[in-house]
């Protein structure tokens, strides 16, 4: 898919020597590809080692490692469309076999996405520090996340974490000491020109914090977790009563609206699904069959991630028991 910017006759300048660029969607990967569990040698369209920065920000690290690496595929992760937008316009020119975009936030990314020993390198550089103490809940790389990247790593891969927060370094280093990665400390002068450190710099910062390691323990493989999201069958509904409930704890699904059409006697469910940090919104469909009964499946394949949250709403929607969590 490609798109342009009109430019005036004769127009001139740096912004219409940007804008005069095609720049293609191609790198960008949408939910319904994701949603059939990518196959990575398939996507990429060979089978090359794969390394995987998280929140790339504006992509110019992006850009510049997959142009002086064109034997190795990258994937990008980002949380802000507006980051995407950038990076896919650097990506433009040239045009980049070897990337990939996503918009999903990292923990459900290599959880439901990537398999284990999938990934040459995980960068991640100049995170949000979130440096008081209250805001432990919101860092990312916490133990459990960092035995994720250590089980999505192969034994020769890389972790890297680049800061200007000690205290943030400090943190992390802390958690690592009980994971599954061995990671190392050290302070080192400006070397990857970005954004963000460009900016510390200006400010005076000479020196940066990185974090560098590789696995160290293996354990039993940690599984993919997407969901199988065949229909559920139930043998009658009443539309007009039909008022299905939510639960909450480890992961809560919330219901909406339920909209109903008589004439084609099927519904949307408006529904809410929290699994951890991981937030998604979708509409569950149920069509009445020719035969009486009813079926209870995604309105749109892809609209969500098949993940074991989804699941369970299929589930509460369809009226059967939520599990016991006792």
């Amino acid at each position: 898919m490609l798109f342009s910017d009109n430019l005036a006759p004769g127009q001139s300048g740096p912004q219409a020597k940007s804008d005069q660029y095609y720049r293609s969607l191609e790198p960008f990967l949408d939910r319904p590809t994701l949603a059939s569990g990518p196959d990575w040698p398939t996507i990429f369209g060979r089978q090359a080692p794969l390394e995987l920065e998280i929140g790339f920000g504006n992509g110019e690290y992006l850009n510049r490692a997959s142009l002086a690496a064109p034997e190795r595929d990258f994937l990008g992760l980002e949380i802000a469309w507006a980051s995407i937008k950038r990076a896919l316009r650097r990506l433009a020119n040239p045009p980049r076999p070897n990337v990939r975009l996503i918009m999903l936030p990292a923990h459900p990314a290599l959880e439901l996405l990537l398999p284990a020993r999938s990934l040459h390198g995980i960068r991640a550089l100049f995170p949000v520090p979130w440096p008081r103490a209250s805001h432990d809940d919101k860092r990312l790389f916490s133990t459990e996340f960092l035995n994720l990247v250590a089980d999505r790593l192969t034994d020769e891969g890389f972790f890297q974490l680049v800061t200007d927060n000690e205290i943030l370094a400090d943190w992390v280093l802390t958690e690592a000491a009980g994971s599954d990665l061995a990671l190392t400390l050290t302070r080192k002068p400006a070397l990857l020109d970005t954004k963000y450190e460009r900016k510390w710099q200006n400010q005076g910062q000479d020196t940066f914090f990185h974090l560098e390691g590789r696995p160290y323990r293996r354990r039993p493989p940690l599984t993919n977790g997407l969901q199988d999201m065949r229909p559920i069958l139930i043998d009658r509904l009443d539309p007009l009563s039909y008022r299905p409930q939510g639960q909450t704890g480890p992961v809560t699904v919330v219901f909406g609206d339920f909209i109903f059409d008589p004439r084609h006697q099927e519904g949307l469910l408006l529904t809410k699904v929290v699994e951890g940090r991981f937030v998604q919104e979708f509409f569950i469909r149920l069509a009445r069959q020719p035969e009486g009964s009813w079926k209870v499946f995604p309105a749109i394949f892809g609209q969500a991630l098949p993940t074991a949250g989804v699941r369970l709403a299929l589930s509460l929607a369809a009226g059967e028991s939520p599990p016991s969590h006792d």
